[in-house]
């Protein structure tokens, strides 16, 4: 006797899936704003190393001020999106993303005990769902490199098997210099095989643009390195970052100063404490992804689309802490759904309205920080999830 649709589980998560895909299909057009505006960005950096690499960093566009401010690397890995057409550019760069999107939900998923046994439909259904939220549908719309660079750094941290682990890392970090942070976890971690791995990798981005242009390296990394007014307004909302904390709730758009260099300290320290921790525990998504949330905080700028690491860290919630375990689905809902919602748009924003909010407003348009603050701390109390290794075998536990 057959079971029927209902009766099926493998239909019933298939028609899960395309329910899921239609709803997105339905609601995207309504929050993608920005039609492409950053890779129009990467453009001109891939297009100025073919063209005049040494004026990389004085070009501008005529409909788009801001200028490239990545290490001449990450406009070496750009040429081939400037040698395409405009459409073909924008569609290749939302094609990879989504690959890379669905990478990540890939290696979170393995993690995941609950996910076991739901195969490609629950990869898809979650792939097609994630599209909403803010970090991603803004990377998305942007044209952005941040997805890309998450699945990078997830791959080369958690497969910990491969050989040659942390060249991707330092690829990554070449491109765009946020990921050196994740030297920390692998230096906190004692993984030396993986960190001269990614130390090389980098090195020797830094030396391909000295190779490239030589005059246009030394001026990034001695004078332009240290310029955040190039990068745009720090006191906007979309600045998720305790230096855009800062400068909101003090009111002074100069930037957060001493207060902000002490509570960068305090969160490298506690953040690579607990980066640790998570690790020697068997949370490796949870100690990556909150290596990721100390880059994001560190930043003098995280624009809202950085913060794509908030996947991974929703996910270890499910398995780090005792509320994820015990309450799976009304975390993850509330977690994903704040972060669909995006509480950071809810409040005056632009003109620098950011410098008058009240402190209700701060709540609102701080909301990310409050986000990755909770997180922490819910993993942090959460009990270890597999079995330690005992004093004698802990060095092999790690791999180096």
């Amino acid at each position: 006797m057959s079971t029927g649709i209902l009766g099926d589980p493998v239909k019933r998560r298939w028609w899960l899936t395309v329910a899921v895909c239609v709803a997105v299909g339905i609601l995207l057009p309504f929050v993608w704003d920005h039609t492409g505006a950053d890779l129009k960005v990467y453009r001109l950096g891939g297009s100025m190393v073919l063209d005049d690499p040494s004026s990389l960093y004085d070009a501008r566009m005529r409909d788009i001020t801001m200028p490239f401010t990545y290490p001449l690397f990450g406009a070496l890995v750009m040429v081939p999106v400037a040698v395409m057409p405009w459409p073909v550019a924008y569609g290749v760069s939302i094609a990879v993303s989504l690959v890379a999107l669905a990478v990540i939900w890939r290696l979170c998923l393995r993690r995941l005990p609950a996910a076991q046994g739901w195969g490609l439909a629950a990869l898809l259904a979650v792939t097609a769902a994630s599209l909403l939220v803010e970090p991603v549908r803004e990377t998305l719309s942007y044209g952005q490199i941040n997805l890309i660079l998450c699945a990078l750094i997830l791959y080369d941290v958690l497969e910990v098997r491969r050989r040659r682990r942390g060249i991707w890392l330092g690829i990554a970090a070449g491109i765009k210099l946020t990921p050196l942070v994740f030297l920390g976890l692998l230096v906190v971690t004692r993984q030396w095989r993986a960190l001269a791995h990614a130390s090389a990798a980098f090195a020797a981005t830094v030396l391909t643009g000295f190779l490239i242009a030589p005059t246009a390296a030394w001026e990034y990394w001695t004078k332009l390195l240290a310029d955040t007014g190039r990068i745009g307004a720090l006191a906007y909302a979309g600045n998720q970052s305790w230096n855009g904390f800062l400068i909101r709730i003090t009111g002074d758009p100069e930037g957060g100063g001493l207060a902000w260099k002490a509570l960068v300290l305090l969160t490298v320290v506690a953040g690579l404490w607990l980066t640790r921790a998570l690790w020697l525990r068997g949370e490796r998504l949870g100690a990556t992804a909150v290596t990721g949330m100390i880059s994001l905080l560190c930043s003098p700028v995280s624009w809202s689309h950085h913060w794509v690491w908030m996947i991974p860290l929703g996910v270890a919630l499910l398995t780090g802490t005792r509320v994820g375990r015990r309450f799976p689905v009304p975390t993850a809902a509330t977690w994903f759904g704040l972060m669909m919602l995006a509480p950071i748009w809810w409040v005056p924003r632009r003109g620098d309205r950011e410098l008058h909010w009240n402190m209700l407003e701060q709540v609102f348009g701080n909301a990310y920080l409050w986000l990755a603050l909770t997180a922490g701390i819910l993993l942090a109390a959460g009990r270890r999830t597999e079995k330690m290794p005992s004093a004698t075998t802990r060095r092999q536990h790690i791999p180096s």
